[in-house]
């Protein structure tokens, strides 16, 4: 089949991009214009387009011949408005030249735990957890992420396309960004909140592994990608580089701190307080610390995906 990859020069899309040509597909693979290499996992078998989604004419010529789209790309920096452009967006605008093309009729879209609802669920995370109904509450992701979701549904169901939406935990190893969850860092401090939680980790190769998996399959559905390893966010942060002391802080406890900075401002700053730091939004405190156990037992039986142990064997985690 062919494939085509948007993201494909991210630290995940590239990965994903090698899955495929591994597995023995052809692929279209989309990379910023400012891109200057090109992994040499790839060996010249991918074709490369080099397109910036948000002001690119005539999509439609991508989908030439195309099976499958695995929509990775999205803005995860920047303003709000900068994050929802590049994501949702961005994500009409594609879809739109994918029903104009007319052959293609699956999609894979990267979607993220961000949309979760971490104030109403409780114990274990699957796929039918409340998503979050408030999302302009929440930080410019997550409000992208909501409506890329939206968006990606809304075409696919007046278009009969089969869509299959990925909800990836904390994607690490060599490369990546130290992750969210493990910890607030001071200088050499790092203040480990809720040290014996779980952290939705997911290894960039396992998490390739299941777009691969999601694109072969084309069916329909959400699936939630989180490693099998009981990764507890103490043990994490052993692992991250830059600091020398640890210390345990309990999430209720780091929660009461945020709720009274949310107090205080208000009082200081009537009606709706002053701009408070993200780590003392109580909504975002939550979405980044909150205990959780996570079920991902519908991609194992749907999409046949696989967790290999990473973690434990000594990878990188950044």
């Amino acid at each position: 089949m062919r494939v085509l990859v948007t993201g494909a020069g991210g630290f995940l899309g590239s990965r994903v991009v090698t899955q495929l040509l591994d597995r023995g597909h052809a692929v279209r693979a989309i990379i910023r214009p400012a891109s200057t290499t090109v992994p040499d996992a790839w060996c010249g078998r991918a074709e490369i387009i080099r397109a910036d989604l948000r002001a690119a004419p005539a999509m439609a010529s991508y989908f030439e011949g195309v099976d499958a789209l695995v929509h990775l790309a999205a803005t995860v920096r920047g303003s709000a408005e900068a994050q929802f452009v590049g994501s949702a967006v961005c994500t009409e605008k594609l879809l739109d030249a994918m029903r104009i093309a007319g052959g293609t009729r699956h999609v894979v879209l990267a979607g993220s735990c961000s949309v979760y609802d971490w104030t109403a669920a409780q114990g274990t995370i699957t796929e039918e957890s409340p998503t979050e109904v408030r999302p302009y509450e929440c930080d410019g992701y997550t409000v992208a992420k909501v409506w890329q979701e939206r968006v990606a549904r809304r075409l696919s169901g007046e278009n009969n396309w089969t869509l299959a939406v990925l909800r990836p935990g904390l994607i690490y190893g060599p490369g990546a960004a130290a992750a969210g969850g493990g910890g607030i860092q001071f200088g050499s401090l790092l203040l480990v909140v809720a040290p014996f939680s779980r952290l939705r980790l997911t290894h960039v190769d396992n998490c390739a592994a299941a777009f691969a998996d999601a694109a072969e399959k084309t069916i329909s559905g959400t699936f939630n990608i989180v490693d099998d390893e009981q990764v507890t966010a103490w043990r994490y942060a052993d692992r991250l580089p830059g600091h020398s002391i640890r210390l345990p802080f309990p999430y209720v406890g780091g929660l009461a701190i945020a709720y009274l900075a949310k107090f205080t401002s208000r009082i200081l700053f009537p009606p709706k307080g002053g701009k408070l730091p993200g780590i003392l939004i109580p909504s975002h405190f939550r979405a980044r610390f909150k205990p959780f156990k996570y079920d991902t037992r519908k991609a194992k039986e749907t999409l046949g995906w696989k967790s290999r142990p990473f973690f434990y064997t000594g990878c990188d985690v950044t």
